[in-house]
């Protein structure tokens, strides 16, 4: 059983070395690009949600985050109903690359799972939802 986890920690450390060159020339290499993709799907997340959303430690996320803040790629705002709460916008830069990073993404899911039947790749997504982090 403990091969099965070695296995999904290779698989991980082997999209995050490809997606570090594709997206080197972008200086969005080190999942930068993550952030990104997600502030565009749910604009106006907390940073904590952020955070959780990429599944990184909140204050590694908050320095990313200012990091993508002064490259002109996110915005924070001030929450209109809590002022501790600062929300992440993705500003007209991060818009207009958003389609070249989600076609990344699509393109290295369909590669990855080219082997697996649909019913198979329904199965996997059931069994990772299980796991507990």
């Amino acid at each position: 059983m403990f091969t099965i986890i070695r296995r999904i920690g290779a698989i991980t450390r082997l999209i995050e070395i490809d997606s570090n060159q594709h997206f080197k020339p972008l200086k969005l290499n080190n999942d930068l690009f993550i952030y990104i993709i997600r502030a565009v799907e749910q604009p106006g997340m907390f940073l904590a949600q952020l955070a959780d959303a990429v599944q990184i430690d909140r204050t590694t996320s908050f320095r990313t985050v200012k990091s993508l803040v002064k490259r002109g790629y996110l915005t924070l705002k001030n929450d209109p109903d809590n002022l501790k709460i600062k929300r992440v916008y993705p500003t007209e830069k991060a818009q207009a690359i958003y389609p070249t990073l989600h076609a990344y993404e699509v393109e290295k899911s369909q590669h990855l799972l080219a082997q697996l039947s649909k019913a198979e790749q329904a199965t996997l997504a059931q069994l990772l939802q299980k796991l507990q982090v």
